[in-house]
Parts: structure tokens; C-alpha cells; sequence
């Protein structure tokens, strides 16, 4: 029996989520608090290490997808809380995120360029024969800002409405239905490759350097189906341009409760979700990083914010830098023993 499983996602911080309205919990709060919200001492020191006036936040995604919807909502409380001029946002994507990382591990460790990077920030040292950096080495971890759930959605013009179909329709298609991620260093992508290794079934994976070419080519039917965040998702699927299969949560999605979860289809193994997390090259001073980790902390817990983040598809988080850095370490070893098991390697 196959012992593939995606990596469990747990944190030992205060919860202090609340969306109750008069006592009363909601389902959303039940599906939020899969992931924990924490609670930041506002006291301390002063800080003696100026926070430089410009901040570059690098995004190694393209524009539209889930870690850049997370930084658009993140940079103004940032530039806020920090008290600094601009935040800027610096798209950098390509090479499954080695791109923009790689910028970031290089640069001056003096708080005035930092990263909002994915889970391929975990899974590439598995993946990518020749790293540039050292993914452990190179970068203080900040704060692990939002995780992103996974959607198994498929196109319209396939004739399935439900995963049990969309599974007899690939088995009588053996390496015919193909599914699109976004380049090998993806929790889709893995996700994908543990579907087939769990069923037996040959699915054919589609890799593409970005989100919108992806999504344009589902809606179309050009592929057959992808796994992809909620965040990237959510807009076709409302709209009916894409058909939504499975959900990798414990509990169904508020805003799309037709939805199983993985787990009520038979596949509780597939409970993957990507994240976004901030970090800053190696070296940045200590009580830098506690700033940037406080205001990041601050931020999740605005209702505002994390009514934002929830609507476009994530769990807000927030966590303290030395929590990130655990996290980080699990991630590593868990995702390099799917790529292990599933073989994939960079395309």
C-alpha cells in the first residue's frame, strides 16, 4: 500500500481567530482555523536598526496568482506599520521561482529588498539539479503569512461533473487526460504526480511557466484539468468557466460548498496546499527581522485583511520567524520525499 502522503500543516501558536458575530461560530471559522493566527507581544526594545525607507518586496510569481494577491494585500499594512515611504512589489518570476529568490539571497541584508516566496521555495532543492542558493543558508526566515488550499478543477467542454467520473474518464483514457501546473517545483504539480502513483491512473502533465496561459488554456479545453490554489481558481470557477472537483481541506469551502473534499472522495492523502512566506537574505540584522515579523503578525489580524485574504481563497496565518524557520525545515523533508517517491524532475 502506497505510503505517499502530502506534508501535514500544524501550528503550536495562540489561535485568535474570531469571526463570530454574538458568540455564534461560524464554518468559516472552522475551515480558518486549520491554520493558526498569532498573537505578537507589542513590547520590546527600541529598535536601533533603521528599517530603510524603500522597501523592495520581491514576488518570484506573475502577476494575478496567489502569492501575488497576498503581497498586494500585505504591502500597504506593511508600509503602514513599518512607517516607511513605499513598499514596492517586484515581479520576478521564471526558472520555478529561482529567479526572484535568488535576487533576494544576494542582495544587501539590510531590510531593503526581502521575499514573499511559495512552496517551491521548499520543494525546489529536491527538484532543480543546480540551485544558485542555498535555500537554508541564504535566507532568515520572517514569517509564514498565508497558506493557499489546493482546487482540483477541470474544463468545461470535459464531459464530468464529479471526480469519480473524471477518474473512470481518464482510466479509459490511459496517458490522454492532461493536467496543467505551474513548472515541476509545485505543490499542483506534486499533487498531480500522487494522484497518479495512488490510482494507478495515467494522467499527462502539461508544465507551464505561469498562471494565465494555464488558466486560458483550461477554460478553453486545450488541457483537461489542473490542480491549482483557490486563489488562482476561485474568479472562473464563480463565473462557470471551469468546473471544480475536489478541495484539499478538512472541511468544504464556504464559498463553494458543492465542493467535496478530498478526503469525502477517498483521498484524505491529498490534503496539499501551497503558502506564502516572507523572508530575508542571510545576515539581516535580528531585530530587523522581529520588526518585519511583528508588522506581518499585526497585519493577519486586521479583520479587514483577512477578509481579503479569505475571499481570494487563503487562510491568513502570520507567524513569529523562528515558528517560519521550523516550518521551512518540515517542508523540505517532507516534499523531497514526494518528489522521491512520485520521480518528478524539473522540466
Amino acid at each position: 500500500m502506497l505510503a505517499l502522503k502530502a506534508p501535514a500543516y500544524r501550528f503550536s501558536g495562540k489561535q485568535c481567530i474570531d469571526h463570530t458575530n454574538k458568540g455564534e461560530k461560524t464554518n468559516m471559522t472552522r475551515i480558518i482555523a486549520i491554520v493558526c493566527s498569532f498573537v505578537v507581544t507589542l513590547s520590546g526594545p527600541t529598535l536601533s536598526q533603521p528599517v530603510p525607507q524603500i522597501i523592495r518586496l520581491v514576488v518570484p510569481n506573475s502577476p494575478g496568482t496567489g502569492t501575488d494577491q497576498i503581497a498586494r494585500f500585505l504591502a500597504p499594512q506593511l508600509q503602514e506599520r513599518l512607517g516607511v515611504k513605499a513598499v514596492v512589489i517586484e515581479n520576478r518570476s521564471g526558472a520555478s521561482g529561482t529567479i526572484g529568490s535568488d535576487i533576494v539571497a544576494k542582495a544587501r541584508p539590510d531590510g531593503g529588498t526581502i521575499l514573499l516566496a511559495a512552496a517551491f521555495h521548499a520543494i525546489n532543492p529536491a527538484v532543480v539539479p543546480s540551485m544558485p542558493y542555498d535555500t537554508k543558508k541564504d535566507f532568515s526566515p520572517i514569517s509564514l503569512v498565508a497558506m493557499l488550499p489546493t482546487l482540483l478543477v477541470v474544463s468545461p467542454r470535459l464531459p464530468v461533473t464529479t471526480f469519480d467520473e473524471f477518474m473512470s474518464y481518464a482510466k479509459a483514457r490511459p496517458g490522454v487526460v492532461t493536467y496543467g501546473s505551474i513548472g515541476a517545483a509545485s505543490t499542483q504539480n506534486l499533487a498531480g504526480g500522487m494522484l497518479r502513483l495512488r490510482t494507478g491512473v495515467e494522467l499527462s502533465s502539461v508544465p507551464y511557466r505561469e498562471a494565465g496561459p494555464l488558466m486560458s488554456e483550461l477554460m478553453s479545453g486545450q488541457i483537461d484539468a489542473s490542480f491549482n490554489n483557490i486563489t488562482t481558481t476561485i474568479g472562473a470557477v464563480q463565473a462557470e468557466r471551469i468546473r471544480p472537483l475536489a478541495v484539499a481541506l478538512p472541511e468544504r469551502w464556504p464559498a463553494l460548498p458543492n465542493v467535496p473534499t478530498f478526503a469525502e472522495v477517498g483521498f484524505p492523502e491529498l490534503q496539499v496546499s501551497s503558502w506564502v512566506a516572507m523572508f530575508a537574505p542571510a545576515g539581516t540584522p535580528h531585530e530587523l527581522i522581529q520588526k518585519y515579523s511583528k508588522a506581518i503578525q499585526e497585519s493577519m489580524a486586521v479583520e479587514a485583511v483577512r477578509t481579503q485574504v479569505v475571499e481570494a481563497g487563503g487562510l491568513p496565518v502570520g507567524s513569529s520567524a523562528e515558528e517560519l524557520e521550523r516550518f521551512v525545515d518540515s517542508e523540505i523533508e517532507s516534499w523531497g520525499a514526494v518528489v522521491r517517491e512520485t520521480g518528478i524532475k524539473l522540466d
